[in-house]
């Protein structure tokens, strides 16, 4: 662990327009650091850093897609020239992409290894000179998540570029050491985030997928945990200098069994949804009324605020609209 005290002067976080991302931004601005709010999205980047206004701290917006390796390194260079070295970094910034592998499209997978894996070994090769050679040290995080302990059906584009930091991340902390810079890859369960709302689905339709993010937003929002304390872990691991920290209880379950029975990991795999349930499962989307029955249910499921972006696709519209193709088919 890093013996020196931890109070960043100056934080950047990707990714930091809602979810974990946010939640960091609010944590690192809480202990006196000036936070550099990176997203894509500039309305939510601007959203993140107003909140931080109003609390008392301080924070600036840049809009970057982190998959565009140059404009990462324009960031990096305009970071050093318009506000110095950062003694934080968080490489938040994710997409998922799932269905089976020899259905996605190879633009799907290359997109998230784009963002999910090489974002995040730029953002700390951009960064981590930086700090190198300023020579005070420094703390680099990168997000992975409990996909990472263990494979799983249908996310082979996800989980291996989530593994893959993972093990970037051992590598990197062992080669940073003498620079006194430290490395934590943060590896996250369930967190009340949109991270749905950009999910891309291979081999459903547009209506099924839209239907699908929104039913799986309102069950993150209801079982996840808030994205401000997962932010405040966040920030804690980094300051503890902390190898890996998973965030909730069914990732501390997946590092477990990841490590201790490897092999019951890959039984599960192959069990997880199998053929069978599989079958079934396209058996129901390819009825005419599933999107409605879907769409339905989760209309009644509801959702509560954890202060992120409005949920998209409008849902509303998006109920109606399966409702008058389901009608319109049986008549």
């Amino acid at each position: 662990m890093s013996k020196r005290p931890f109070y960043p002067e100056l934080a950047v976080v990707t990714g930091a327009g809602s979810g974990i991302g946010r939640g960091t931004s609010k944590a690192f601005a809480g202990i006196g650091a000036k936070v550099v709010v990176v997203d894509i999205n500039r309305a939510h980047a601007d959203e993140t850093v107003a909140i931080i206004e109003a609390a008392g701290g301080e924070a600036v917006a840049y809009t970057v897609d982190v998959s565009d390796t140059a404009a990462l390194e324009d960031l990096g260079a305009r970071v050093k020239v318009e506000h110095g070295v950062p003694d934080a970094v968080l490489n938040n910034a994710g997409i998922l992409v799932g269905g089976p592998f020899l259905e996605t499209p190879d633009a799907d997978f290359q997109r998230i290894i784009d963002i999910n894996m090489m974002a995040m070994i730029h953002g700390c090769r951009i960064f981590g000179a930086q700090m190198v050679e300023r020579g005070r040290g420094g703390q680099l995080a990168n997000v992975a998540s409990l996909a990472a302990f263990g494979p799983a059906r249908f996310t082979s584009g996800y989980s291996v570029g989530k593994y893959a930091i993972k093990h970037f991340g051992d590598c990197l902390r062992a080669e940073f050491a003498h620079h006194d810079i430290g490395v934590t890859t943060i590896c996250p369960g369930l967190i009340a985030t949109n991270l749905a709302d950009t999910a891309a689905v291979s081999s459903i339709d547009e209506a099924q997928a839209g239907v699908g993010k929104v039913a799986a937003r309102r069950l993150m929002t209801r079982l996840g945990m808030h994205p401000d304390k997962a932010g405040q872990i966040v920030v804690d691991a980094m300051r503890r200098n902390l190898p890996i920290r998973p965030i909730r209880p069914e990732a501390y379950a997946f590092q477990a069994v990841g490590r201790v029975a490897p092999g019951l990991w890959r039984g599960l795999a192959r069990v997880a949804m199998g053929p069978e349930l599989e079958a079934l499962g396209r058996g129901f989307l390819a009825r005419p009324d599933s999107t409605a029955q879907v769409a339905a249910l989760v209309g009644r499921m509801g959702s509560k605020d954890v202060g992120n972006p409005a949920e998209s696709p409008d849902f509303a519209r998006l109920l109606d609209s399966s409702s008058t193709r389901h009608a319109g088919t049986e008549s």
